[in-house]
């Protein structure tokens, strides 16, 4: 299967609360079908960024791109609508609904029409994600973390968006859990669609990305490849234990 995946970008972005910004001038691109992941410390602008990435937010100052025209003015709705789907860190299923209906809902929440047909699209998406297959008469909410949110990536990529936006994707998992969500992830981007993350395991998030973004007290310190970031000694020393 193959998605039309789209790059990603902003440019000098300004954004806060109350008048008070956090990031200052945060500028970022995300290349169509690769996997970019945005580490920092806690209070360093991540959940900030994304949310201006979304809509949620509207920064002051800068721009976001999807494909090289701006988004910034549209709404999180008409972002959706555009191409741009989203993973919450948290309640991210329906724990009441099956597997199924929660991949339906997928759907449901995009206004745009999609040009495949339902039982084709499921098939599609449920060939990144075997592990759930055959737990689609399930209840959500009975399934393991790590299945919960293949689910939840599931249902995002029913609407055959561009770009996957995720927030922190392996809280809480285990370690096996978070290094096969991660396969996946690969898995996806593969398949072409463009992957922008927030994420807190350092080491596995810009293992398995294309480029990568260090914010610190909602600047920008590092960007770009993952694995030269990686191997930068400030990183090795800050956030892998100095490994």
């Amino acid at each position: 299967m193959s998605f039309t995946a789209k790059s990603l970008a902003a440019d000098g972005l300004v954004a806060g609360y109350g008048g008070q910004p956090v990031l200052h001038e945060v500028s970022f691109t995300a290349n169509a079908g690769e996997i970019l992941t945005v580490v920092g410390p806690n209070g360093s602008g991540k959940s900030t960024l994304i949310k201006t990435v979304l809509g949620l937010l509207r920064p002051t100052q800068g721009r976001i791109l999807l494909d090289g025209k701006d988004i910034t003015p549209l709404s999180p709705s008409q972002r959706a609508n555009a191409g741009i789907g989203y993973v919450p860190q948290e309640a991210n299923v329906f724990p009441n609904m099956t597997v199924l209906e929660n991949l339906r809902l997928g759907l449901d929440f995009i206004q745009r029409k999609s040009v495949t047909p339902f039982d084709k699209r499921l098939d599609e998406v449920l060939e990144l994600f075997p592990e759930i297959r055959s737990r689609l008469s399930a209840r959500a909410g009975l399934l393991s973390g790590g299945q919960r949110q293949m689910v939840a990536m599931a249902s995002a990529l029913m609407a055959e968006p561009s770009v996957l936006a995720l927030d922190e994707p392996s809280a809480g998992l285990s370690p096996r859990n978070a290094e096969l969500l991660f396969e996946i992830i690969s898995r996806i981007a593969r398949s072409g669609v463009t992957l922008f993350l927030i994420e807190q395991n350092t080491r596995l998030g810009l293992g398995a990305s294309d480029s990568g973004l260090v914010l610190v007290s909602g600047e920008v310190k590092l960007s770009g490849k993952a694995s030269e970031i990686l191997a930068a000694p400030e990183i090795r020393r800050l956030y892998l234990g100095g490994a």
